[in-house]
């Protein structure tokens, strides 16, 4: 197993060559202005949306992550992001709402709220060539990609949002951990695995976004704080 400089030096080249090959080491920002302060949305990193009570931090988090979604199905062969969506605020089919409300804005230009969507106004019904438009064939191969790439859950506490996305880590990836000695049973000295050490994705242009939306909702838990469980998820 390599040591820490090398696992680091190699990872250093390799995004070098990523960049030189065609490939992308972060999605980038949609905020062409801002670039030199958020370059977008990158692997193992923390971003941490904050505003007043309605300020908008769900509307702006779902447009990065719309933007990032139209990104990759632009360019298929330079990434691929899996959102792992905690709906601690709102459920799937509300997300789901306010992503065909961009699609509309963004394909054709028609600016529908969310709300109207859902015809929440008695007065308001939702046009019928809205509705016709979202099950078109133009639509729904963006919708289908909406529902291959989210992944919706209601756990609330930090354990079990580490566990799921520890699975889905284990299952497209190899951990590895530093090996430890223990005497067995039989008094005799054996090598096992001890802690996690680092983590390799079979994919490694997959992008991961843990979503939790939003973090004071979190129910808290003996044996694992909140941070402990951003801290290791952050491995993967």
């Amino acid at each position: 197993m390599a040591g820490l400089f090398e696992r680091t030096q190699q990872s250093l080249i390799k995004r070098k060559e990523n960049i030189e090959n065609g490939n992308i080491n972060s999605i980038p920002t949609p905020f062409k202005r801002f670039k030199n302060d958020f370059i977008g949305l990158e692997q193992g990193c923390y971003t941490c949306i904050t505003s007043f009570t309605k300020g908008g931090k769900t509307q702006f988090t779902l447009y990065l992550l719309f933007e990032a979604l139209m990104y990759i199905l632009d360019y298929p062969d330079s990434a691929d992001m899996k959102v792992f969506y905690f709906t601690l605020e709102e459920n799937d089919e509300r997300i789901l709402q306010r992503f065909e409300s961009y699609l509309l804005k963004k394909l054709d230009k028609i600016t529908i709220s969310p709300r109207d969507l859902r015809s929440s106004d008695n007065d308001k019904p939702v046009p019928q060539e809205i509705l016709d438009l979202l099950t078109s064939e133009k639509y729904q191969v963006y919708i289908k990609a909406f529902e291959e790439h989210f992944v919706f859950s209601s756990v609330s506490n930090p354990t079990g949002i580490y566990k799921l996305c520890r699975t889905y880590a284990e299952e497209t990836g190899k951990t590895y951990y530093k090996k430890i000695q223990i005497r067995n049973e039989f008094g005799e000295m054996e090598e096992k695995d001890g802690i996690f050490d680092h983590y390799i994705p079979n994919n490694p242009n997959e992008f991961k976004f843990i979503v939790c939306d939003h973090i004071s909702l979190i129910t808290s838990e003996k044996g694992m704080s909140i941070k402990e469980s951003m801290d290791k998820l952050s491995k993967y």
